[in-house]
């Protein structure tokens, strides 16, 4: 038993070699492991096994939700907003209580504009050609997809709209 539980570790440690893992997605991975493990006729893993190998983690400090939901947080957020970003974790089984505390660190932390206007300004001038309602349009979806709050989206598409449509306002502020 000793070597399966090793050669249980060093799966799971393949597995945080791409990124943390949260409790869930380690118990996702067992319960595959379990399914293709009766289709092929092998021995499934027993929950004693799991919860032992997730003990293990957790004491290791390679499992912990909280530091998960803050990585997770960190990577997302310059593409994503924290409306996305939330469901993303619910998705990944971490609790309510960690998600507020970690969402709410990062609203503090950052300017949503900022990171929406970075964004818009990226793919604006894709959309150049297009005329100032369809550009609009298509902002509005861009971003709202993302995730981002609809007060900052629609401030930030107004301003930059504006900007794009006049450049000389750029030149005055």
């Amino acid at each position: 038993m000793p070597q399966k539980n090793s050669k249980i570790l060093e799966r799971i440690y393949r597995l945080f070699s791409l990124r943390q893992r949260s409790e869930k997605e380690i118990w996702d991975y067992f319960k595959i492991k379990n399914q293709r493990a009766k289709i092929t006729g092998k021995e499934p893993y027993s929950d004693f096994i799991i919860e032992t190998t997730i003990q293990k983690l957790k004491e290791l400090r390679l499992l912990d939700d909280g530091q998960f939901a803050k990585a997770w947080v960190e990577s997302r957020s310059k593409k994503k907003g924290l409306r996305v970003i939330k469901l993303e974790l619910i998705q990944k089984g971490v609790s309510e209580e960690i998600i507020e505390e970690v969402i709410s660190n990062k609203r503090q932390d950052t300017n949503e504009k900022e990171t929406v206007a970075r964004l818009l300004e990226k793919k604006i001038n894709s959309w150049k050609n297009l005329e100032p309602l369809k550009l609009k349009k298509k902002a509005y979806e861009f971003l709202m997809r993302r995730g981002f709050e609809y007060e900052v989206v629609k401030e930030v598409i107004d301003t930059s709209i504006k900007l794009s449509v006049n450049p000389e306002l750029k030149s005055k502020d």
